[in-house]
């Protein structure tokens, strides 16, 4: 089943160089401390309730993932609004999980031993050409914020109510970012609300252009970046093409004084992924093993990386399986990858392992060496 409304997002914000941090304005007063010591490595998951709000459906999913390593779950949540002008939100009757649901995911997933973080996000229904959620313009800004705070502050009430360890503010709202006084209060809002973790979350190429960073306490990123644009890419090419977006985010990440939390990173299963993983439309052939490199890739990259304090794969949802080409890796080769690094500890607790060597780098290594 393809579901256009759960895909990553199709645009990018701008033209993102790696270059060295500059300077951002900063407002004392809305400093929060850097969190302290290294804590536990979030090893998550982006998980799609939507519709599905039924405890057996969602004992059954968080069963899966704990199998496989995960730790953590980010509950994705999307609110509609009409256009890229509306200053209106309200539920998907498709995509937007209840109340009900997230507190009975949150619940399941804490008896387990699981972290949560929640993660509301703009659904615009209707789209023009170039538009995405990044593009937002509504006429008035003050009245956007307001209700836009109205829909945060609600998820904050839940978030404490049933201890949700993290709680994301927006995600990829390129277009609103600058509006920094209004970001600054409802984060301000927000915290006398809620006492756990807060971010936002931002668009891969945008992340330098946040100017409140400080007033939170992850940097978080969705983190599509391009690759390779080679049609089969090795391990050793994938891994080679995280080297300028790593080093920036790290550098960034440094420069805000925050730790990184990556809270999505995904490629769908066909053809074409590395080039452009953030493209849910694309109509290609299925490629399990190009995910399965990808997700190789970013653990080859970022393994023993001291400033990365997590990372949210996007997305467990559906069936999977070996005809499916959507984001899941369900049923996929793509899922031992993530219990390779998952299920390998450091002495500080963090996942960690040795870049992948050998033949197992080429496509379709995996195949062969299976036979």
């Amino acid at each position: 089943m393809r579901i256009s409304w759960i895909g990553p997002a199709l645009a990018c914000c701008g033209v993102m160089a790696w270059a060295s941090p500059q300077a951002s304005p900063r407002a004392a007063e809305a400093r929060v401390d850097a969190p302290t010591g290294s804590g536990r490595f979030f090893r998550g998951m982006a998980f799609g309730l939507f519709s599905r709000g039924e405890s057996t459906y969602i004992r059954a999913q968080l069963d899966e993932m704990r199998g496989l390593g995960i730790d953590s779950v980010s509950l994705v949540v999307p609110k509609a609004t009409p256009d890229t002008r509306s200053l209106t939100f309200s539920d998907d009757r498709w995509a937007t999980p209840s109340d009900e649901a997230i507190r009975t995911a949150a619940r399941l997933a804490h008896e387990r031993g699981m972290r949560v973080m929640l993660f509301p996000l703009v659904h615009v229904q209707k789209l023009d050409t170039g538009e995405w959620r990044g593009t937002i313009e509504p006429p008035d800004w003050k009245g956007w914020f307001q209700a836009y705070g109205e829909l945060i502050l609600h998820y904050a009430r839940l978030a404490e109510a049933e201890s949700i360890e993290v709680l994301s503010i927006g995600s990829e709202l390129c277009s609103s970012e600058a509006h920094e006084a209004e970001w600054r209060e409802l984060i301000a809002r927000v915290r006398g609300a809620y006492h756990g973790r807060v971010l936002y979350s931002a668009n891969w190429d945008h992340y330098r252009d946040v100017r409140f960073w400080d007033a939170l306490d992850f940097v978080g990123v969705n983190a599509y970046f391009r690759l390779s644009a080679a049609p089969e890419p090795s391990v050793a090419e994938l891994t080679a093409g995280w080297t300028g977006p790593r080093d920036a985010l790290i550098s960034w990440a440094r420069h805000e004084g925050r730790p990184l939390l990556i809270t999505e990173v995904g490629y769908p299963s066909r053809v074409g992924a590395a080039d452009d993983p953030w493209d849910y439309t694309a109509e290609r052939p299925a490629d399990l093993d190009l995910q399965r490199r990808c997700y190789r890739a970013f653990v080859d990259a970022w393994s023993g990386v001291r400033e990365l304090r997590g990372a949210f794969f996007y997305l467990w949802w559906g069936e999977g399986g070996a005809g499916d080409r959507n984001y899941t890796p369900r049923g996929k080769p793509a899922a031992a990858e993530l219990t390779r690094w998952f299920g390998a500890v450091s002495p500080d607790g963090r996942p960690e392992v040795e870049a992948t060597r050998g033949r197992s780098e080429e496509p379709g290594a995996e195949r062969k060496e299976n036979r």
